[in-house]
């Protein structure tokens, strides 16, 4: 892993550094909103902070299961989260299965707090990957750039880009919601959208003609498309004049 620079007896890594800045950038626009939206800070506070712990193991855990006959035989390399190694899908599920269990026990609305955290998961993924050290495909682009003397595609720096343009497209939309959890739908589909695309340009783990996250991917954005639709079906069905019910 990259180091970034040294404060005395402290080394400060690059995607630590940018992640944490990701996690700091997106915390703040969260509080923001919550504030904006009338909500309690604590709980929406809470809520995030459960997102970031559960995601991260969410994230480890993934990443070793997709590679687990490695671990299995190196098991003390699981804990070198420093080395690198995190599935931001494994990232959205850990943090979505604890939001669930989160909310119900604090019987709140899921879906409000998650549209206020969605365009900040973009935007911390943005910044996020600006650290990370994850190079493309061999490739003679003229944007190339140069690891161990071979040309290849900056995956790290597209993706950085697509998760700044899905943090843009959802903070536009986030006064113009149809139902609560639209925002957070959107930034599922469009983040597997986004992540289909870019495997092409990543030397990925093969299921057949696709890579395990395009796989992934896909499902995903078909999920997502279908409960899209039948939610904002049911909105237009409930705004009907009683004439045309």
């Amino acid at each position: 892993m990259n180091i970034l620079f040294k404060l005395g007896p402290f080394t400060i890594y690059k995607l630590g550094f940018f992640v944490a800045l990701g996690i700091l950038a997106g915390m703040y626009l969260v509080l923001k909103e919550a504030k904006r939206k009338s909500l309690n800070e604590d709980d929406v506070l809470n809520f995030s902070m459960l997102i970031i712990i559960s995601g991260f193991i969410g994230a480890r855990l993934l990443f070793v299961l997709l590679d687990l006959p490695f671990y299995l035989k190196n098991p003390a390399m699981i804990l070198h989260v420093n080395e690198g190694g995190l599935s931001f899908h494994g990232a959205i599920l850990g943090g979505l299965i604890a939001a669930v269990i989160y909310t119900r026990m604090k019987k709140i609305n899921f879906f409000k707090l998650a549209d206020i955290v969605a365009p900040s998961l973009a935007l911390g993924y943005g910044i996020g990957r600006i650290g990370c050290d994850i190079y493309g495909k061999v490739t003679n682009v003229p944007w190339a750039v140069v690891v161990n003397g071979v040309s290849r595609h900056p995956a790290q720096l597209y993706s950085a880009l697509a998760g700044f343009i899905i943090f843009m497209i959802l903070w536009n939309r986030r006064e113009k919601i149809r139902y609560d959890g639209e925002l957070f739908v959107s930034f599922v589909v469009l983040y597997s959208i986004y992540r289909f695309i870019i495997e092409f340009f990543r030397d990925s783990v093969m299921a057949g003609p696709l890579s395990v996250a395009q796989w992934t991917s896909l499902a995903l954005v078909v999920l997502g498309v279908i409960y899209n639709q039948a939610r904002i079906s049911k909105v237009l069905y409930k705004n009907l004049p009683p004439n045309h019910l």
